[in-house]
């Protein structure tokens, strides 16, 4: 299992067409083979971060998620926007259990 969880800061905050991207490409990963969790939410805390949670089965399912055409969409779109930290890490693990 492959675990991504990480947070982006906007200058300009969290937008609607922040939002609007990140709903579009959520819908479109969700139907993806290996998919277990895809979410990007803003914090409630603070309108200018954006956190991101993702649980892939493995490596190939994360990297086929990488080559989709929805995710190309959703680059191109962050291409306007103005982030000024980004930080995502990647966790692999063989097991986890529910709490």
């Amino acid at each position: 299992m492959i675990v991504i969880a990480g947070s982006f800061r906007f200058d300009d905050g969290v937008t609607e067409d922040v939002t609007a991207a990140c709903k579009s490409v959520m819908e479109a990963t969700h139907q993806e083979e290996g998919c277990h969790e895809y979410i990007f939410y803003p914090d409630p805390l603070d309108s200018n971060i954006l956190r991101v949670f993702e649980m892939w089965e493995d490596a190939q399912s994360l990297n086929n998620h990488f080559g989709t055409s929805h995710v190309d969409a959703f680059r191109k779109a962050m291409g306007g926007w103005t982030i000024s930290e980004r930080e995502i890490k990647k966790f692999e693990t063989d097991s986890f259990e529910s709490m």
